[in-house]
């Protein structure tokens, strides 16, 4: 039989299993969920995962004997067959929890049709995973056996094709300005960095909260500076490295796997819906992400064997940048300098000397921003934010508590508590963080590019061109989801693993086409277009992601622009406003040009009155959205008010309810009119 027979009866017979077992986890899944009825994200984890173990067990014994043929008791089988099951376990899981927490938005459904279609997208992520894993690992043929040893992904020969890398940052401006265009945002700790740079540009040290400070707002400080307004300099300061980071990674997929897989790679970042929407939003990761991208290409450089001023400045400026934005990297920083120090030095003394010169570029530039930040703030500007791992709650697990803790009369703490001190309340945190990381992944990544990522070791043993090559890629890839999950998680802190996601695919194309070629070697049309068809699907897949990120972003924040235009239309400039927190408040006044601040948390509309009228807080505006999150006691007060303020303006909104604004007894609008 012809190898393209062969694949594509295991194909049909893979997919009537998969159809099988698919009926045996729907069953499960349905049967318990109707039995148990659970109601938060670890009831319906177990639950799916007592169904994928099931589906699996059943999926091993018809798999082995009928679509692969294999014989009964292989060791070697049932051990890789555990692994990938496991991985599928994974990925099922994580595509469920997270179409049940977000299937909502796109169509309207009840509890039981929800769980069936978040379950049956987690099947089919499942089962393409699962297939390659059998394929490729578990079931191998020798054919299989003898492509993997014989490919070979080596780094590019000649320079870089320049005119195709302008012609992705081109592509990867028009998709952003797009975006922009749909969804003219800014929320969050965006507006936080944006008031930092603009105190600092403007001289007003006194005003900082050097919370937030960080090496990405004097860049954004020197863009103010330049002649650009609040909300333009939020936007390129994020737009310009996010454009600027096709190039180290084109330039890191050619130095490892050539120039077709850092070409792909290249588009993957131009066209990325994440990417391009962290391009826009004004929040720092386009601006660590390229630092870091940086250093990883001159650690590659490195470790392929060059020791020149162009690695030793990417490594030492790209790192450096880095931890001076994401100041916990410097555990990553030590891992990544300390294994190339090992690795490449036991090779070539020479270059430990390489890494002596970045890791001295690195201390240069710390001693630089401290002794700035010193001058003007008075602090070192480092590791402020290690003041969150005191907390006993985050909003990202549990916002009402977070909000009562942060926001419900006591000091933010200055320093962290002891390691002591801490250690049972993030290991308490622990297991809900990796709860939150599994639903939160699939929507980082967002793309089947990671299916070939997972699929490369299977398809070629030699890549890189050097021992260890890939390693600082490696490391800089799984950093985010071995360590964050251990302290504090936001998802934009897993942008470095779709970093990786990206390169390692790319390379997992290039191998997939050559794979299919060799496998379609009797249909030579469909052989020569393997790869580029394989690298057009994801790319048009992504496609469709960005305008339905940009429309999910303007519903959820875009009214934050009429509540500004309205203050700043009728309130005066000089009144004090404070608003709920965690962002609310601060992206409305941002929009006013004026600085808002979070009220305090309280359980009764009068405690609140008087806590605004003690603080000299003129106008308070609260927001349906975050009282049902965070303070659910004051949603009364969207309809009967607070204690001698008067209703200045409501307003109603299809996606986050309604905002209302209150101002005191004496604070009519006309009165408030400038």
């Amino acid at each position: 039989m012809n190898p393209f027979a062969q694949l594509a009866g295991q194909l049909t017979r893979f997919g009537l299993v998969g159809v099988f077992n698919t009926g045996v986890d729907f069953a499960i899944t349905n049967a318990l969920f109707l039995l148990l009825r659970p109601v938060g994200d670890l009831g319906l984890l177990t639950i799916s995962a007592i169904a994928c173990a099931v589906a699996a067990v059943n999926s091993y014994w018809m798999n082995s004997r009928w679509t692969f043929q294999q014989g009964a008791g292989e060791d070697r089988s049932v051990t890789g067959f555990a692994l990938v099951a496991a991985l599928g376990l994974v990925v099922n899981s994580a595509t469920f929890l997270f179409l049940v927490k977000y299937l909502h938005l796109l169509v309207e459904t009840g509890p039981v049709l929800t769980i069936n279609l978040a379950k049956l997208g987690g099947v089919g992520a499942a089962m393409v995973v699962t297939f390659l894993g059998y394929r490729l690992g578990v079931f191998r043929t020798e054919g299989t056996r003898t492509f993997r040893q014989l490919t070979r992904l080596e780094p590019a020969d000649g320079p870089p094709r320049w005119h195709w890398l302008g012609g992705m940052i081109l592509l990867a401006l028009l998709v952003r300005l797009g975006f922009l265009a749909l969804a003219p945002v800014a929320y969050g700790d965006a507006i936080s960095y944006s008031w930092v740079a603009w105190f600092t540009a403007h001289g007003e040290f006194a005003q900082v909260d050097t919370f937030w400070h960080s090496l990405f707002d004097f860049w954004q400080a020197l863009l103010i500076v330049a002649g650009l307004e609040r909300y333009p300099a939020l936007v390129v300061s994020s737009l310009i490295p996010g454009l600027l980071l096709v190039l180290p990674v084109y330039l890191i997929g050619r130095r490892l796997y050539g120039e077709t897989a850092g070409l792909i790679a290249g588009l993957l970042i131009a066209l990325h819906p994440r990417l391009v929407e962290y391009s826009v939003n004004g929040y720092p990761e386009s601006f660590y992400l390229l630092a870091a991208a940086w250093g990883i290409w001159g650690l590659t450089a490195l470790y392929q064997g060059h020791r020149g001023w162009a690695s030793v400045l990417a490594i030492g400026c790209g790192l450096g940048g880095y931890f001076l934005v994401r100041n916990e990297g410097m555990l990553l920083l030590a891992l990544l300098l300390g294994t190339a120090f090992y690795q490449v030095g036991r090779r070539d003394p020479r270059a430990r000397r390489a890494l002596l010169f970045s890791a001295a570029i690195i201390a240069a530039m710390t001693i630089g921003y401290v002794g700035a930040t010193q001058s003007f703030w008075g602090s070192s500007g480092l590791f402020a934010k290690s003041s969150d791992l005191a907390k006993q709650h985050l909003e990202t697990l549990d916002i009402g508590t977070a909000a009562r803790e942060t926001y419900g009369g006591g000091e933010r703490p200055v320093t962290a508590a002891g390691w002591s001190a801490q250690f049972p309340n993030l290991l308490e945190r622990w297991p809900r963080n990796l709860r939150y990381a599994a639903e939160r992944l699939p929507g980082v990544l967002l793309s089947p590019v990671v299916l070939f990522a997972l699929a490369l070791p299977l398809l070629v043993a030699r890549r890189g061109g050097a021992r260890h090559a890939e390693m600082p890629l490696l490391l800089f890839t799984v950093w985010p989801l071995a360590f964050y999950p251990l302290l504090q998680l936001e998802p934009r802190l897993l942008f470095p693993t779709l970093i990786g996601a990206c390169l390692f695919g790319a390379a997992g194309v290039v191998a997939g086409g050559r794979f299919l070629a060799h496998e379609l070697a009797a249909r030579p049309r469909l052989a020569a277009a393997t790869t580029s068809a394989l690298a057009t699907a994801i790319l048009v897949l992504l496609l469709p992601l960005t305008p339905l990120l940009a429309w999910n972003s303007e519903s959820e924040r875009g009214y934050h622009r009429a509540v500004g235009h309205w203050i700043a239309e009728h309130l005066s400039p000089d009144l004090k406003i404070a608003g709920d927190g965690y962002g609310y408040v601060s992206a409305s006044t941002f929009w006013a040009g004026r600085k808002g601040e979070p009220r305090r948390w309280t359980e009764t509309p009068e405690e609140l009155a008087t806590w605004a009228r003690e603080h000299d807080f003129t106008v308070l505006i609260c927001y349906e959205d975050y009282l049902r999150q965070a303070n659910p006691q004051l949603l009364a007060t969207l309809d009967q008010g607070f204690p001698g303020m008067t209703q200045l303006h409501q307003f109603e909104f299809p996606r986050v309810g309604r905002v209302t604004l209150w101002g005191s007894a004496s604070a009519t609008p006309e009165a408030l009119k400038p």
